[in-house]
């Protein structure tokens, strides 16, 4: 595996009794209190003895921790993010391993997506809940601790951690160990055209958030603490909504339109290691912005675009990176509610499609073999949910946030 975790854990140690005297309010009384304490070395024992009480105190611990790390990290594979992070309370070994770099690192390569949801307005707060199949009565969703203000909005996500928005300040996020890491505020007030990415540099192992206004484009370095001007963004966007860049392939993605008499919509990808803009085509053929909603996402690994025009939903992967060609339609079906296709959430392998109705604010499941909707009411999550990604988590600590 190249790294090795840097802990040993000892077997529970031996309990004893302790009788001692405690005087309170004037009278005196016996306790009996149950402590562990590690035997007392003796110094006077050959390296020999040492060896043989090393190796009996491990044939004593449960079997679990005597696994070697390789194989405890192909445990922790296969257990969705949400036992995960229960995992960590079990014992200190497992806590170990789950906050060293280099372990936790290598488990986010290998570690499912899952569904963070947001809670509307009251019932604001993170969830982590699994639907990687058919939805069932028997989930349960995980409420993850979290000190940030109430109501943020998400301007990005990379590498599990999410970069949010709130109240003319900016911050990044790790749902899995609570950290939050605040950014400097940009000089000027965010209005309701800015649009934002928060991407990682694999070159320079460094994360940037962008900004993006009418006559700017800024770059800020996480670490850094400056907020640079790069120049005059050559493409306009969504000024309805505000709007986030998706991050893939080590670039950023929003849907925008060439300026000029000419112009013509794209998807611009913002190279975050280089910070040059370069244009990607959309599915064919041309679309006009001013009829057919859009959403970016990922979907298996690819880049995609979910179209929705007068109801008709259109789903498209870009199977070759930068390649017109590859753009290929892997799913088409009409939107059963008005505005389904532009909350789409993932796709699950047994043909249902999971989404957002932003009517009433709840998660429902659609199966594309018949029409239909049912809504998803998971054991935890709140009745009226803001905002869901379907993402992989991490628990690789904002300290150690170089991959």
């Amino acid at each position: 595996m190249g790294y090795k975790i840097r802990t040993r854990v000892l077997a529970p140690p031996s309990a004893f009794s302790v009788w001692r005297v405690k005087v309170l309010s004037g009278q005196k009384y016996e306790e009996n209190i149950q402590c562990f304490r590690h035997p007392a070395t003796n110094r006077s024992r050959t390296p020999k003895q040492e060896d043989d009480d090393e190796e009996e105190e491990h044939d004593q611990r449960p079997y679990i921790l005597q696994l070697s790390d390789p194989i405890i990290l192909e445990i922790f594979c296969k257990i969705p993010t949400k036992t995960l992070i229960q995992c960590k309370r079990v014992c200190k070994s497992w806590r170990c391993c789950l906050s060293d770099p280099e372990f936790t690192r290598e488990l986010f390569s290998r570690t499912p997506a899952c569904l963070l949801v947001t809670g509307f307005r009251w019932q604001w707060g993170h969830f982590l809940v699994n639907l990687d199949g058919t939805w069932n009565p028997n989930v349960v969703a995980l409420k993850l601790s979290s000190e940030i203000s109430p109501r943020p909005t998400m301007v990005g996500s990379c590498n599990g951690f999410l970069c949010h928005y709130s109240r003319h300040h900016l911050h990044i996020f790790n749902p899995v160990t609570g950290e939050l890491l605040p950014l400097p505020t940009p000089s000027e007030l965010g209005t309701l055209g800015d649009c934002y990415g928060f991407g990682f540099g694999p070159v320079s192992r460094v994360y940037k958030v962008v900004r993006i206004v009418p006559k700017q484009v800024m770059v800020l370095t996480v670490g850094s603490g400056i907020w640079r001007n790069i120049g005059h963004p050559a493409y306009s966007f969504s000024s309805i909504t505000p709007c986030h860049g998706i991050y893939h392939n080590g670039f950023l993605h929003w849907i925008g339109r060439t300026c000029g008499d000419s112009s013509r919509h794209l998807v611009c990808a913002f190279h975050v290691e280089t910070e040059q803009f370069q244009e990607l085509p959309l599915p064919p053929p041309s679309y006009d912005l001013d009829k057919t909603y859009f959403k970016l996402g990922v979907l298996n690994g690819w880049l995609s675009v979910i179209l929705n025009l007068n109801g008709d939903i259109s789903v498209w992967v870009m199977k070759d990176y930068k390649m017109k060609e590859s753009w290929t339609k892997e799913h088409e079906f009409k939107d059963p509610v008005g505005s389904f296709g532009t909350s789409i959430l993932k796709f699950t392998k047994e043909g249902q499609v999971l989404g957002l109705n932003y009517d009433d604010h709840s998660m429902q499941a659609y199966t594309l073999a018949r029409t239909g909707l049912v809504r998803v009411e998971v054991d935890g999550l709140p009745l009226m949910i803001s905002e869901a990604w379907d993402l992989v988590l991490s628990f690789v600590s904002l300290k150690d946030r170089s991959p």
